[in-house]
């Protein structure tokens, strides 16, 4: 069995004195690939960001590969929403692509090795022949693909996107989940996503954030999963693969 990388216990959060997420203890293996879905403000995009160090919780403790994750940064690559890059501003695919490898330097200084790291990225994606384009120049697909690239520079252990197919159209859909399944060979993969249709066919897990959270250890999403995040039914998980219940179902106080 494939050694536990992140670790969630009784975790509590709060926008002032609105609680978003309530005693939320979740286990997530090594290489899964899991999708976090559920309604709009329900908590998805938070839990991301405590598990990325950049909320602390009020309650409950987090560890990525046995630490706080704040000594765990480095080996995490982030692809947040709404990367709206300033049309009037000439930046290049390489100029974003290297932002990924700014970490390793105090002062903002490209080495050769970073280049190479960047080219590699690209290619990785399929998107090196751009590195000169102009990056509002691209589709929404490519350019997904080029913030994806930014984050793999520094070989991340762990990569999270959040809503990384909003603005992409079918086709480009299934072609980043299909390259984020041949990443997942590699990578534990966290997705945030509204497109449960199509994630049934790549991820291998599956947790319902709506305050707190259900975890599924199976992949294949029902009708019963547009119920997501709301009530969670049992029958949500198909070939008769019971679900495990990791707080009260249901329980919508």
């Amino acid at each position: 069995m494939k050694n536990p990388i992140i670790e969630v216990s009784n975790l509590y959060f709060s926008y002032n004195d609105t609680q978003v997420l309530r005693d939320v203890s979740l286990s997530i293996r090594e290489k899964e690939f899991i999708a976090f879905i559920g309604p709009n403000g329900g908590g998805k995009t938070t839990l991301i960001k405590l598990l990325l160090g950049i909320l602390k919780p009020d309650r409950g403790t987090i560890k990525i590969m046995g630490q706080p994750p704040a000594k765990t940064a480095h080996r995490i690559g982030y692809v947040p929403q709404d990367l709206n890059i300033n049309k009037s501003f000439p930046i290049s695919v390489m100029d974003v692509v290297l932002m990924g490898r700014l970490q390793f330097h105090r002062w903002g200084h490209i080495s050769k090795e970073d280049r190479i790291a960047a080219e590699n990225a690209l290619e990785s994606l399929e998107m090196l022949e751009f590195k000169n384009r102009k990056i509002d120049d691209l589709s929404g697909g490519q350019r997904e693909r080029v913030f994806i690239a930014r984050a793999l520079t520094a070989d991340p252990d762990i990569l999270f996107l959040d809503e990384p197919t909003a603005n992409i159209d079918s086709q480009g859909k299934t072609d980043l989940y299909t390259l984020l399944k041949e990443l997942n060979k590699t990578k534990t993969i966290f997705v945030v996503s509204h497109d449960t249709m199509v994630l049934s066919s790549y991820v291998t897990s599956i947790a319902c954030v709506n305050k707190d959270v259900h975890y599924h250890d199976d992949a294949e999403i029902t009708e019963e999963m547009l119920e997501v995040g709301y009530h969670c039914p049992v029958e949500l998980i198909a070939h008769g693969i019971p679900h495990r219940i990791l707080k009260t179902h249901g329980d919508n106080g």
